[in-house]
């Protein structure tokens, strides 16, 4: 167990800002992400407390668009449709919280990386870890027919006789065949 200059051990902080996202308090993890990166200076607590600030913003920003159209629950019949409606949102989002910080707590409290699904790699990008995927393509293979010179030399390949084959000529096609 890793522990720093004050006796805490590393596992407290990345535990605490999991809690601390869980519960809802936004400002109180950016602060203690602050901390971790200025004082602590270990990449895998700030990775962690990272992935527990991205999980209260998202909690926070759920809670700001639900006050945004609060108003709107005053109308009579669209008020009620909407209250039920953003009702069972915030619930959906305020359990897929709850479930990521629990399972955050849990693999935090091991030492391992807390991996949740979104939130990991935008701490990675955050905190500059960027893979870079490269793909490669290789170049469409492509018929192509030889050309003739007009005045051989001495080195040159013999020139092979081009005839169409019967499929081009009712095609009009321009595909060649070697005889």
């Amino acid at each position: 167990m890793r522990k720093d200059n004050f006796g805490i051990c590393l596992t407290f902080y990345a535990v605490l800002a999991f809690v601390l996202a869980m519960l809802g308090y936004t400002t109180l993890v950016a602060l203690l992400l602050g901390f971790v990166i200025v004082v602590h200076k270990d990449q895998w607590l700030t990775m962690q407390t990272m992935q527990a600030f991205f999980l209260s913003i998202i909690s926070g920003l759920v809670g700001a668009v639900i006050d945004i159209i609060s108003p709107l629950y005053s109308i009579p019949i669209l008020g009620s449709i909407l209250s039920g409606l953003f009702g069972i949102v915030t619930s959906i989002i305020s359990i897929l919280v709850l479930i990521f910080a629990i399972m955050g707590i849990a693999k935090v409290a091991k030492e391992q990386d807390a991996n949740i699904p979104v939130l990991k790699s935008f701490a990675e990008k955050a905190f500059g870890l960027v893979r870079n995927v490269t793909y490669s393509h290789s170049a469409p293979v492509q018929n192509v027919a030889p050309v003739q010179n007009a005045a051989p030399t001495q080195n040159a390949a013999p020139v092979q006789n081009v005839a169409p084959t019967q499929d081009a000529a009712q095609n009009n096609d321009s595909s060649y065949t070697l005889n």
